[in-house]
């Protein structure tokens, strides 16, 4: 990647000068929100700097099972989710109604959840925000008087005229590609204004005018964008303070999240047969439960597959006990997934990150959000297939299983696992956080 030196109009920063601080990471939604961000701070700890990992509270024993020091945030993702108007939005699979339920939902619970940032950052020198965070970060940042800056795992939303944004990706030329981003900013601003600047003026701070979105340009606050740069080439029309730096993973860490008695038990059944395909939603429960469940026993059962099925947060009814299948409510991604033979997830960027990382082909069953997105992606690469879940059928899904182990497939995904650990997304996300920070300090 090279050097990367920040310069501001009044200083020069030496590319080699670090000076350790106290990182404050804030996040907010499902373990994809979370995952990366442990690994963030673990590479932050590595190079002396004192990190807080502020989430919700479900994912403390998850976050301290790292080492990372937690701070909770209220609320809890998988009991929303969950509930029958999670489930019954999420299945539709319409993007925009998930996302205004989630906002409707998790609305209830945002003043004590920014009270909970607000006390969790007063003792950090740097505040970095998820995307779910910005606004709320943005305020805290200027009442605690905080340098802040963002990093975001989902398709980018900082304006390009060379693609559009992925909500509203139904044509692809220059003028219509700015008006998607100018569009979101307009949309987001609309449904959050009243709210930010309620909690902009209980901190003392002047409302806002225009979309927080265009401060992060306007501000030159720093914007950085973790995947792969072989999946998505950084526009040239983006300002300097925003870059993709690489995916961000837990290989090789060591933690006590993950009881070792479940590895050796899995690890023996992996080895009893031939490799298995893993299966998992991630944080996403599955939309129709009764026919996902009706296909993976038609594809045990009748097919003779292995299978590793990851639960996460779904639900499934009857799932028979079979010599084929072996379940689990949640595992280390960079432990098993090479140990399979192929993967088929939602294709949320962190699982994805890790299927690409294990060197192996992959089918994303896509529901919503970004996965359509991931999807078309890696199918025009020829890493994998993309079936919407809406389109599924066990033929369907068995006819992409048996196009993903041809030597095409293959040599593929052993090609772009190598290139993508080449490029080390975690040392340089710190190198850039690092550089930023410390031009600010001086």
């Amino acid at each position: 990647m090279g050097e990367f030196l920040f310069q501001t109009s009044y200083k020069i920063i030496e590319p080699n000068l670090v000076i350790n601080m106290h990182f404050a990471i804030t996040t907010y939604g499902s373990r994809g929100d979370v995952q990366p961000f442990v690994s963030l701070a673990l590479g932050l700890m590595d190079n002396g700097h004192q990190v807080t990992l502020l989430a919700p509270g479900n994912f403390k024993e998850f976050v301290n099972g790292y080492g990372v020091n937690f701070y909770a945030l209220h609320g809890n993702i998988e009991e929303i989710v969950h509930s029958p108007e999670g489930l019954r939005v999420l299945k539709t699979g319409n993007t925009f109604s998930l996302l205004r339920y989630m906002q409707k939902a998790v609305r209830k619970l945002q003043p004590v959840i920014n009270n909970d940032i607000l006390s969790g950052c007063a003792d950090a020198d740097v505040i970095i925000s998820s995307v779910l965070c910005i606004q709320w970060v943005k305020a805290i940042a200027e009442k605690l008087n905080k340098s802040w800056g963002v990093i975001q795992f989902q398709p980018p939303t900082s304006p390009t005229k060379a693609f559009p944004f992925v909500g509203l990706n139904f044509f692809n030329f220059p003028n219509y590609n700015l008006f998607t981003y100018w569009l979101l900013g307009v949309i987001n601003w609309s449904l959050n204004k009243r709210e930010i600047n309620k909690f902009r003026i209980s901190l003392g701070l002047k409302s806002l005018k225009r979309p927080t979105f265009g401060s992060l340009r306007s501000e030159n606050i720093l914007n950085l964008y973790c995947f792969s740069q072989l999946l998505i080439k950084r526009p040239d029309d983006w300002p300097s303070n925003t870059h993709i730096t690489g995916f961000m993973t837990l290989a090789d860490r060591k933690t006590t999240y993950v009881l070792r008695q479940v590895d050796e038990i899995l690890l023996r059944w992996i080895e009893d047969g031939e490799k298995p395909v893993y299966i998992g939603f991630g944080s996403i429960p599955i939309p129709d439960p009764e026919l996902f469940s009706a296909i993976l026993i038609e594809i045990i059962q009748k097919n003779n597959i292995r299978v590793v099925l990851c639960k996460g947060w779904t639900i499934l009814p009857g799932i028979p006990s079979h010599p084929n299948l072996f379940v689990l409510d949640s595992v280390n991604h960079e432990w098993l997934l090479p140990k399979c033979s192929s993967a088929i997830i939602h294709g949320g960027a962190g699982t994805l990150a890790a299927v690409l990382n294990a060197q192996i082909p992959l089918v994303i069953i896509s529901v919503f959000g970004d996965q359509p997105w991931w999807g078309s992606i890696i199918e025009n690469k020829r890493l994998g297939i993309h079936i919407p879940f809406k389109q599924i059928t066990t033929a369907k899904i068995l006819d992409a299983l048996y196009i993903i182990q041809t030597d095409e497939y293959l040599n593929n995904t052993r090609k772009m696992g190598d290139e993508i650990q080449l490029e080390n997304g975690l040392q340089h996300t710190v190198k850039m956080l690092e550089d930023y920070f410390v031009a600010q300090s001086l």
